[in-house]
């Protein structure tokens, strides 16, 4: 399911660009590109201006204001703006675009609901579905909404029964009231008066007929004229239905932006409307089984009744004329009695068979009414298409007639295939709409696209000025690009116009962009300063750094330079020069030209013109220590260091494909052994170069060159426009008189520390705001250092550079609220063992901690002794602290906590006793017991037995080898001697370990053993009655 989405969105979006194909092609020639319409573009000012409705002007009532062409709606319009122009014209900005109207149309199951609720959340405008709003007018007085599609939906009245003869009364009472209320409903709804607006409304509900032009007035106007329609917009769905409609539209002014037509296949509309109302058949049909069976059920029960009634009473009257005769029979005698008794069974027979007879000549069987034949789902289905695809016939021939008096109206029309699957008519509709949407600021502007012949002539002549862009591309700058695309032969440029300036593009696509949107790109900033671009690509053989230093070339017109390329530059344009002759000298004896003289061929080509503007990319160096400070000495500093890193086994593998490469056109010196040795001179000296540039510009950057080349190409691309935007927006705000950063300048210690600022390398944010001084100098980057009045100044953070770029002078003398101390009144932190030669200069408040002093409010609880390694040196005293925590905040904030004064009363010093003074358990505690504690975790992790020793035994002599092997106090022989006999002490007690898990009570012959059983056997039994040495 998802590839055959992904197949309809490709669809979809290349039916998209056939479209707007199509519509170019169709073009109105009266609102060409060409034609140099006015500032409202084809609309009509006055209705612009007096409505605030964006009414397509008639070219035939045309006006000429200052060489421009103004569109006008009638005659009327066209007079009024030949009496006033400048009223209805824009005068000091551009005109706004009002509020998107948008008419969603189409077949009833098009989809006109869904997607019209979609735009108007996805816009954040009003839904207005217009046959719902006839619906809220008049649903006061019908209590119910009206129309075809409703009357589907009522339910069938339900039948009033015939009750049962003991149940009529009662029936009766309850069925009358009932009928009464029916009757009252009747007669108020016959009674109900509605107004011709009303009637109006439920005609066209009803039966479709068309609406009074007074009451769409009444309704439409205020969705155009009245808030908060006329400052969101709207989505009106379902209107115009008709021509009718679509000519009072256009006759009254109420011209939406443009109109959306779904176009469906009938049996699309079919497939989506059926299924509901299929069930709502469905459920209908059950009802009607359900009432039929209990009519049903309840004839049989009255009927069950009435039998059982009749029966009640034949048998009451065969009881009684059984009780005569006997009566009769007491009278006879007994042979008498006999007979007739036989007699009376015979009756009593009779009369059974009797009652039975005349109950089912009484009660015939009710043949069953001749009843509707129920209509089959195949049926109710063929009848459902029929109706719906009769009602699809008559909205599709009354859209025909819509489409075509919009047409004539001039309201645009976006038509869509609305049978697709609804993500894609979403995205169709969203990508048509976008002029309308993403580019209605956009909407009154007109750009003219004309040659680059063309634009230089009107240049040349003065007829129209350059744009504040120049040559720049304005989308590619709004795209990132900081790199100033490539001009002169060969490169074509694309200018267009716009309001008497001309714009250029670096690719046709870009100046079809800059037409529907050119707002957009105008509001950016103006381009910044070109800077040419500077950057080296290294990296080990076959690492791809010759094929994007190429490429570079080739997409920014740089120059790619190697060292060979550099000397064979030298060597064709200053043959005769002093140089080249030099040069030429070691090649004649084929010797290696000296890296001297290479450097000096580099910047003998640095000088050519492509190089100065547009730039250079330096492949394959430098490669050592020695080219780097030949370059430095001459000021050549790329300003990225680009190293493509691949392993050796990569390079050998690519080596080999280039080999046998069928592109190959002569051989190459690249067999694996050169590749070798060129690899391990590589690898020699790219440490060095590595770690010079990592320390001094901090330009060095590592980049995965296992990855694709797009992928790598990328990421040198966005390396090098990160590094140009940096210079680019440095340039332009010293220019301005503005800081800015230095970050990934290049920038090398010794540089910063000789142009440091007044406050060196505390920073002046932190100074200024909170009085604290905070030493930047223990971060070597320069990440959050700027640049102000020729002077580098260090923060302690991103937010202190914000501010510090935001408003530097209030930071900076001479309106900094706090100067720098003098250098011997910063605090300066030193090591224990500085502290100590300074003997006998005293430590201050005797040694205790002054910051938990102060903050503990000077409490005694406060006072505690500082650590001797954590010391400052301030004002020519020395400082103990409690922690590095505390030694920082007496840094930051030094003048709160060195002027203290201690009380009288203070603890009791911590004096220093010897171990020798102290209990044998205390001894024992400071001196051995973290000794005694491993050698006793040992033990009890390995669990020692020596053969024919006791546990106990085992254990003790464990416990000294371990003591003895591990005693610091010990020379490193005694220790090593120690170890040894511990290892061997643990093996002797693996033995019965082993022996245990090979012994077996069945004998084994000695090939089935393991192989050292035997030796491990005889080992174990040489040492029954020799103990180990304890020495």
């Amino acid at each position: 399911m998802d590839v055959d989405e992904e197949e309809e969105d490709l669809e979809a979006s290349r039916e998209a660009e056939d479209e707007e194909e199509e519509e170019e092609e169709d073009e109105d020639p009266n609102r060409s590109k060409k034609k140099p319409l006015g500032d409202v573009n084809h609309f009509c000012p006055v209705s612009m201006y007096e409505r605030n409705v964006l009414w397509p002007g008639n070219p035939e009532c045309s006006a000429r204001y200052r060489e421009k062409v103004y569109y006008l709606a009638n005659d009327e319009a066209r007079e009024k703006f030949l009496k006033n122009s400048q009223m209805y014209l824009p005068k000091k900005e551009p005109l706004k675009s009002p509020a998107l109207r948008l008419l969603m149309l189409g077949p009833k199951g098009s989809g006109k609901s869904l997607h019209a609720r979609y735009l108007a959340n996805k816009l954040n405008i009003f839904h207005i579905d217009f046959r719902e709003r006839l619906q809220e007018m008049i649903i006061a007085k019908t209590k119910k909404k009206i129309g075809p599609e409703y009357e589907e939906d009522k339910e069938e009245p339900e039948e009033e029964e015939e009750g049962n003869d003991d149940e009529e009364g009662a029936n009766a009472e309850d069925v009358e009231p009932a009928a009464e209320d029916e009757d009252k409903k009747k007669e108020e709804e016959d009674e109900m008066e509605y107004t011709e607006e009303e009637e109006a409304i439920k005609s066209y509900l009803e039966s479709d007929d068309p609406l009074p032009d007074e009451l769409m007035t009444k309704i439409l106007t205020d969705w155009w004229n009245t808030e908060p329609f006329k400052s969101t917009g709207f989505v009106l769905e379902g209107f115009p239905r008709t021509s009718d409609e679509a000519k009072y539209l256009a006759e009254n002014g109420l011209y939406p932006d443009g109109a959306v037509l779904l176009n469906v296949e009938d049996m699309d509309v079919v497939g989506r409307l059926l299924p509901p109302k299929l069930d709502k058949w469905r459920v209908k049909r059950d009802k009607r089984l359900a009432k039929k069976n209990k009519k049903k059920e309840k004839a049989k029960k009255k009927r069950d009744a009435a039998i059982e009634k009749r029966r009640a009473e034949l048998t009451k009257e065969r009881d009684e004329r059984r009780a005569e005769r006997k009566a009769q029979k007491g009278e006879k005698d007994s042979d008498e009695e006999a007979e007739e008794g036989e007699e009376e069974e015979e009756e009593e027979v009779e009369e059974e068979e009797d009652i039975e007879a005349v109950l089912a000549e009484e009660f015939e069987e009710e043949e069953e009414e001749d009843e509707e034949e129920e209509e089959l789902e195949e049926d109710a289905v063929d009848r459902l298409k029929n109706d719906l695809a009769e009602v699809y016939d008559n909205d599709t021939n009354r859209l025909a007639d819509v489409q075509q008096t919009l047409e004539e109206a001039l309201i645009p029309r976006i038509e869509l295939e609305g049978g697709r699957k609804p993500h894609i008519v979403r995205y169709l509709l969203s990508k048509n709409l976008k002029p309308y949407v993403d580019f209605r600021h956009s909407r009154f502007e007109r750009v003219y696209a004309i040659s680059e012949k063309l634009a230089t002539k009107m240049l040349r002549v003065g007829y129209k000025q350059p744009s504040r862009f120049g040559k720049w591309d304005p989308v590619q700058m709004k795209d990132g690009e900081c790199i100033q695309p490539m001009q002169g032969p060969g490169y074509s440029t694309y200018p267009a116009i716009y309001r008497g300036h001309i714009y250029y593009f670096a690719s046709h696509d870009n100046r079809d962009m800059f037409i529907q949107d050119p707002m957009s790109y105008l509001k950016q900033p103006s381009p910044k300063p070109v800077v040419p671009i500077r950057i080296a690509v290294i990296g080990p053989p076959k690492s791809g750094k010759t094929t994007m230093a190429t490429r570079f070339a080739e997409t920014y017109g740089l120059m790619r330079l190697s060292l060979g390329e550099a000397i064979r530059q030298v060597m064709l344009n200053q043959p005769k020069s002093t140089l080249a002759m030099a040069i030429n000298s070691y090649m004649v004896r084929g010797q290696t030209i000296p890296d001297e003289l290479t450097i000096q061929a580099l910047e003998t080509t640095l000088l050519d013109m492509r190089c100065q503007t547009r730039g250079v990319v330096f492949d394959g160096f430098p490669m050592s220590k020695r080219q780097i400070d030949l370059m430095t000495q001459k000021s050549i500093i790329p300003i990225r260091i680009v190293e493509l890193e691949i392993d050796s086994k990569e390079t050998m593998v690519r080596g080999t494909k280039d080999r046998h490469s069928p592109n190959r056109a002569y051989p190459v010196h690249d067999s694996a052994q050169i590749l070798a040795i060129k690899l391990s001179n590589y690898l020699r000296e790219i440490g060095e170069v590595r770690k010079w540039y990592k320390e001094q510009h901090k330009n060095f950057v590592n980049m995965n060159g296992n990855r694709s080349k797009w992928w790598v190409w990328h990421q040198l691309l966005d390396v090098a426009r990160k590094g140009v935007s940096q210079i680019q927006l440095y340039l332009q705000r010293v220019a301005d008189g503005k800081a800015s950063s230095v970050a990934d300048m290049c920038i090398t210690p010794q540089e910063f520390e000789v142009r440091l600022g007044d406050f060196g390398q505390y920073c002046p944010v932190n100074l200024a705001n909170k009085g604290e001084l905070i030493d930047c100098s223990v971060n070597p980057t320069l990440e959050f250092a700027a640049e102000f009045r020729g002077h580098y100044y260090k923060m302690a953070g991103q937010e202190e550079l914000e501010e510090f770029l935001h408003e530097p002078e209030k930071y900076v003398p001479p309106l900094a609220p706090v100067k720098l101390p003098a250098r011997h009144l910063l605090p300066r932190q030193i090591t224990g063992v500085q502290a100590k030669a300074m003997f006998p200069k005293p430590i201050e408040i005797q040694g205790y901690c002054p910051v938990t002093y102060l903050d503990g409010k000077c409490r005694y609880e406060a006072i505690i002794q500082g650590d001797r390694e954590l010391v400052v040196l301030y004002r020519d005293n020395l400082y103990y602290f409690e922690n590095e925590k505390k030694l920082k905040k007496f840094m930051r904030l030094p003048e709160k906590y060195w002027n203290l004064t201690l009380p009288h009363k203070l603890p009791p010093k911590k004096e220093p006793i010897a171990v020798t003074n102290i209990p044998m358990l205390g001894f024992m505690e400071q001196t051995v017991a973290t000794s005694i504690n491993k050698a006793l975790t040992a033990v009890g992790s390995l669990k020692p037995k020596y053969p024919f020793l006791s546990v106990t035994r085992s254990s003790q002599i464990y416990f000294a080898y371990h003591l003895k092997a591990y005693n610091p106090k010990s020379s490193e022989y005694v220790r090593k001697k120690y170890k040894q006999k511990l290892m061997r002490f643990e093996e002797t007690c693996e033995l019965i370990k082993y022996l245990g898990n090979n012994m077996t009570v069945k004998y084994k012959d000695p090939k089935a053993r393991p192989i050292d059983f035997d030796f491990k056997l005889n080992q174990f039994m040489a040492l029954k009655g020799i103990e180990p040495t304890p020495t």
